[in-house]
């Protein structure tokens, strides 16, 4: 699979593997970027010679910038695609890297993945959501929300995440000490 777009291992099933997860679209928005930039010289080039005319040249030199600053942008996208945004599962948690340094959380400190609005983000115990920049796409989205959640029952079955085997609340389960039931908001 190319690596761009999804795990970068080969058997996802394997318990020591690391699979890496690292955003698509590098050549696109590399792309853009030095399209912006040749655009931006081409105005830049009609700014100067148009020299005589003061108000044609002043335009043509500022869309050039306004270009320069847009391939700019265009080409950091493309750097932290290609080299700092990723996520990685590894047997013990998630790992995601980003501009700020490397996250790591255990399977257990996490309550959900959420996909939606085009982001994906991982939600803690508690409620924090956390923009994973690593996956990008709903595809690619979807298959690492079930990783994460594959893994998670993995390390669960090792018996390294003891949240699964958490006691209820006695009115849950009806046992002996069991109250009656909490009213709804209907009965309530």
């Amino acid at each position: 699979m190319d690596p761009d777009s999804g795990p970068a291992s080969g058997d996802p099933g394997a318990a020591g593997e690391v699979e890496r997860f690292q955003p698509g679209g590098v050549l696109h928005a590399l792309r853009s970027g030095l399209l912006e930039a040749a655009l931006a010289s081409v105005l830049l080039g009609l700014s100067l010679r148009a020299g005589e005319r003061e108000g044609a040249a002043a335009s043509l030199a500022a869309a050039a910038v306004l270009w320069v600053v847009l391939a700019g942008y265009s080409l950091a996208v493309a750097g932290l695609r290609a080299r700092v945004w990723a996520a990685a599962l590894t047997r013990d948690g998630v790992v995601l890297t980003s501009l700020s340094g490397t996250r790591r959380w255990r399977y257990d400190e996490l309550s959900a993945v959420e996909i939606g609005r085009g982001r994906t983000r991982l939600v803690d115990r508690d409620g924090r959501a956390h923009p994973v920049r690593g996956v990008r796409g709903s595809a690619q989205a979807r298959r690492f929300r079930a990783r994460v959640l594959a893994r998670a029952t993995e390390a669960a079955g090792r018996g390294d995440a003891s949240w699964l085997q958490r006691p209820s609340r006695p009115g849950d389960q009806g046992g002996p000490d069991a109250g009656p039931p909490a009213p709804t908001r209907a009965e309530g």
